[in-house]
């Protein structure tokens, strides 16, 4: 497959380079990837070694998206799962896959490229639409990554975008598939309904406290509440250290002076380019006849044709030759370092280079643009500066406090007053947990089991100094021990009352709706059957993403099996909240190709291309790791 790929990829992606590759390993967040002595490994992909600490890192970054996406929904308890491992490692072991296709097909992403995705990202824009580099390391510090570390993983994520594209473009819709397809997309069926709601049974439901006794006794696992604790902690943090570190004037006008140049916007060029590459294993020959075509072309432009024009038409890199060669705004250390020279060393808007030899090839650059840099005042960045100051103090701070922390909770390993008092901290308490986690710190899965191990939990000591995250930790020691136990019945009697109201609520809708249902089925009219205290929904057509009928109602209807004859199909269904849905089906009308739009049938026919980029990307992946030499080290994850 491979060779496939590569003969499509000839002239789309020119100009991109293995920069994923070559990169430096730093860069990626694989720094570890030469394992220092004995490092445990979580795999191996045909010999490249995925350590247990990237694994443990890519698990961090997943735990942390989970927590953003879910909130208040967020539960540790998502995590305790094998297939929750196993699907991050994954990840990275399709990271290598892809890595190392890349590398066989000769695709990567150039910095320009790159450059140019970043800066044209809204996120990292001020009010004007210009890329703000404090606004981007903003941003990026509040999801905890670093430039080095987000711009390796764009790049990562824009190969696979690469790969899917080429494999993409073998992808087409054949047209029994869009008549299919807008025959069911488009299919549109006429409905009438009927919701019988629990409410209604709800408050004539009597429980009687001799059902509730024997429901108590019947169920005891229902009401078994599982070994808690309660814990005494310290916690140190960097950051609660900050505040109290004082700043005097005079050391902030010196830092400035030390280093305003950090404070002020680099001065950032725009150009446009045109290349003529160089083949890789070409000879002199070859690069000469490129020089030529190069010399050529800046002749063309001294001659007086459009920079533009002629971009389009003779540039060998796709990614801007259509733009007219433009690579828009971009600062120092971007680009190539030859080509970044050429761009800086000409003085005014509209100048043109000579021919300039990078890895790429040939380029003729001009100069488009220019932002000069600009450095703030003092007043500008003091607040910034303070803030500096004192992070690196209160982190210079704290790893002396650490080390108190560490040393005085393990020579007094019964108390946790000794370091309390000695680093001024406050002991805090937990709330209950158990050995699933809780809330607040017991969320934390270090925390939960340090907290039930023997050395804590039976000997009744501190634990060791745990890390819950950079520059922040803990010392804990049990509080309380709560045993696993059975509930009270008068503390379960409230929970037990609501179980068998909604119960028994629920089985008087769905008698109800089954009794018309019935009806419905031996050839009544629903103008008959709903005469009474229920109200008929009369019939109309619905898309399947209609918004006004209930969705659970919808999602029945468009399950029921076409009508075979004249009458309607009539079904019944309790929903998830404990209503019964009553559902007629009367007439399927599906959709015809020949009624979309053009632009309705456009887009039918890329999304189905996409659909099949789609499944070819991941057949490709799956054959990739078919063929890899994988190995995985369970016992390590």
């Amino acid at each position: 497959m491979l060779e496939a790929i590569r003969s499509r990829a000839q002239g789309i992606f020119a100009w991109v380079i293995v920069g994923l590759i070559t990169i430096p390993f730093a860069l990626w967040g694989i720094n570890n990837y030469f394992r220092e002595g004995g490092e445990a490994l979580a795999a191996s992909v045909n010999g490249e070694e995925i350590t247990t600490r990237e694994f443990r890192a890519a698990f961090q970054r997943y735990t942390q998206q989970l927590r953003f996406l879910m909130g208040e929904g967020f539960s540790e308890k998502m995590l305790d799962d094998p297939a929750t491992k196993q699907r991050v490692l994954d990840g990275l072991i399709e990271q290598r896959l892809v890595l190392d296709a890349a590398d066989e097909l000769g695709l990567g992403m150039s910095d320009s490229e790159l450059s140019k995705v970043i800066h044209n990202n809204e996120a990292f824009q001020d009010e004007t639409g210009q890329f703000d580099f404090q606004r981007y390391e903003s941003v990026l510090n509040s999801q905890g990554l670093t430039p080095a570390a987000y711009e390796a993983r764009l790049r990562l994520s824009l190969l696979s975008e690469q790969l899917a594209s080429t494999l993409q473009l073998s992808a087409f819709a054949t047209q029994q598939e869009m008549e299919d397809i807008a025959r069911l997309r488009h299919q549109e069926r006429e409905i009438g309904y009927s919701i019988v709601p629990l409410s209604k049974f709800r408050d004539a439901i009597q429980i009687s406290d001799e059902e509730l006794r024997q429901y108590y006794e019947d169920h005891p696992d229902e009401f078994r509440t599982p070994e808690q604790v309660t814990v005494d902690y310290l916690r140190l943090t960097a950051e609660s250290l900050t505040a109290d570190i004082p700043v005097d004037e005079q050391t902030l006008r010196d830092l400035y002076e030390e280093s305003k140049d950090q404070f002020g916007a680099p001065e950032q060029r725009r150009a446009s380019h045109i290349l003529i590459q160089v083949p890789q294993e070409g000879d002199e020959a070859a690069r000469q006849a490129a020089r030529e075509k190069a010399d050529q072309a800046l002749k063309r432009l001294q001659q007086g044709e459009p920079f533009e024009e002629l971009a389009k038409e003779v540039s060998e890199d796709p990614g801007s030759a259509q733009q007219g060669g433009d690579l828009g705004f971009f600062g120092r250390g971007v680009m190539d370092p030859a080509f970044e020279e050429a761009v800086f060393s000409l003085e005014k808007v509209g100048d043109l280079s000579e021919p300039v030899l990078t890895k790429f090839g040939y380029h003729i650059i001009q100069l488009t643009g220019i932002q000069r840099g600009e450095t703030p005042s003092f007043e500008e960045v003091r607040e910034e500066l303070a803030q500096k100051y004192r992070q690196q103090l209160a982190e210079e701070h704290f790893y002396e406090q650490a080390e108190i922390l560490d040393n005085l909770t393990y020579e007094n390993p019964f108390t946790l007053e000794v370091a309390a008092e000695a680093l001024e901290l406050p002991i805090k308490t937990s709330k209950p947990f158990s050995q699933r986690g809780g809330s607040g710190i017991g969320a934390n899965p270090k925390v939960v089991t340090a907290a039930f191990s023997e050395e804590v939990l039976q000997e009744e000591m501190n634990s060791r100094t745990l890390e819950l995250g950079p520059n922040d930790l803990v010392v804990l020691r049990v509080k309380k021990h709560f045993p696993a136990d059975i509930e009270p019945f008068e503390q379960a009697r409230e929970k037990i009352q609501e179980t068998l109201t909604l119960e028994r609520a629920k089985a008087k809708a769905q008698e109800r709706g089954d009794a018309l249902v019935e009806r419905l089925q031996q050839g009544e009219s629903p103008e008959t059957v709903f005469a009474g205290e229920e109200t008929w929904n009369e019939k109309k057509f619905y898309g399947r993403r209609s918004e006004d009928i209930p969705r659970e109602v919808l999602n029945m209807a468009y399950g029921l099996p076409h009508p075979q004859s004249e009458s309607p199909v009539f079904a019944g269904q309790p929903l998830g909240a404990g209503d019964y849905a009553v559902v007629g089906l009367y007439t399927v009308k599906d959709g015809d190709l020949n009624q979309l739009d053009e632009k309705a049938r456009q887009s039918l026919a890329q999304e189905m291309e996409q659909m099949h980029g789609q499944v070819a990307y991941q057949g490709f992946i799956d054959e990739l790791r078919a063929e890899a030499e994988i190995k995985i080290y369970r016992d390590n994850l």
